[in-house]
């Protein structure tokens, strides 16, 4: 995905971290096992706190155990046990980063896409037995937005709206049962998306349009540099992401967490603001 949620390491305790930290590679290692070792580069922040949240939401107690890493093997870390949040969140962020490769190389044959595709395949491939009506969803959702990036739409709500709800179908997982906790999941999920979504648009504005690939705020304003662009929709924009944020966190409020609040609070609370923050503050210097 694109790795904007994350936690703010300044405002965590050195256990918090630790605990995003295992749940980070506890998410590599079963990336690896389920699906591919080259799907492991499918890995980022925002798959960390799927994981973590519909863990915390579950009941079972979550295990620790300390492993060496493939990558630095000269000392054990800290790595969350697989579970069925863990295991499930593996396969989404695999199934994820393969339908937006093969997006992206349906959309301009990007050879970029192309080699992601055919790393990633053989381990989508085995996510997707797991998850047929994810993928299907999933899939559908990139279609629709595909559509309208095309079409050079200029309404932003529209297609944030595409994304957000491919965060929405990723939070509801069928294990999550209780009709109260998916109904809170997947109006976080959504509004986590539209930040995201929205959040990217604005961030990757200067390079879309050096690039000259699609971007809402470019399509709508056609004629401008980005730093015009940016100055005509920040204040705009910068509350309508805060008000995002508010839904996100009015929907976190009414889950019901068992494990893991200090991180997961970091993160609804004041990582995201933190994030955007900075993102807004770059782009007016």
């Amino acid at each position: 995905m694109f790795g904007y949620v994350t936690v703010c390491k300044d405002t965590l305790s050195d256990e918090g971290y630790n605990i995003f930290k295992a749940y980070y590679c506890g998410l590599c290692k079963a990336i690896g096992k389920q699906c591919s070792h080259m799907s492991r580069m499918g890995l980022s922040y925002d798959i960390t706190f799927l994981a973590i949240i519909l863990s915390s939401v579950n009941s079972d107690k979550t295990d620790f155990c300390d492993k060496r890493c493939e990558f630095n093997p000269i000392k054990k870390n800290k790595c969350v046990v697989s579970d069925e949040a863990v295991n499930y969140a593996a396969d989404m962020g695999v199934i994820l980063s393969y339908l937006k490769l093969l997006d992206d190389w349906q959309d301009d044959r990007s050879i970029k896409a192309f080699f992601g595709l055919v790393l990633f395949r053989r381990g989508c491939k085995k996510a997707k037995r797991r998850y047929l009506e994810q993928y299907a969803q999933i899939e559908n959702c990139l279609k629709k937005l595909s559509v309208l990036e095309k079409s050079g739409c200029t309404e932003i709500d529209e297609t944030a709206d595409c994304f957000a709800k491919i965060l929405e179908i990723l939070f509801t997982p069928d294990f999550i049962r209780d009709d109260g906790t998916r109904r809170a999941l997947a109006w976080l999920g959504y509004n986590i998306g539209r930040w995201i979504y929205i959040i990217d648009a604005y961030n990757d504005l200067e390079r879309d349009i050096r690039k000259k690939t699609y971007n809402t705020f470019s399509a709508r304003y056609s004629e401008c540099t980005s730093q015009e662009i940016w100055q005509k929709i920040s204040e705009t924009l910068r509350i309508s992401l805060t008000f995002t944020l508010e839904n996100a966190s009015s929907a976190y409020n009414l889950l019901n967490l068992y494990a893991n609040k200090e991180v997961t609070d970091n993160i609804i609370y004041t990582a995201l603001k933190v994030k955007q923050d900075y993102i807004f503050e770059r782009s007016s210097e």
